[in-house]
């Protein structure tokens, strides 16, 4: 078990609630972030660095064509400004 593994385990099991929580939130986070299932095995392969061993559930790229079908691009809102002209008011 590598020293990184050991820190992982004592701050996973930390008997102190508020700390425990506050590492397992970081984690739940980060994991969130790039889009993995929090879990403890995935936590830990963060934690090492070993990410590019977690595979998530589903591809990001599988997500984007679903949305990317719910939702159709919409051109750009026209401007209200008016025309170029001479200014109003003054003579």
């Amino acid at each position: 078990m590598s020293e990184k593994d050991q820190q992982f385990t004592r701050m996973w099991n930390e008997e102190n609630k508020s700390k425990r929580e506050k590492f397992r939130n970081l984690m739940k986070s980060k994991l969130a972030a790039r889009k993995l299932e929090f879990t403890e095995s995935n936590a830990r392969a963060y934690y090492n660095g070993d990410v590019a061993m977690i595979t998530p559930d589903r591809s990001y790229e599988v997500e984007r064509a679903a949305r990317e079908e719910r939702f159709e691009r919409r051109p750009p809102p026209r401007s209200r400004r008016r025309p170029h002209g001479p200014p109003r008011g003054r003579r």
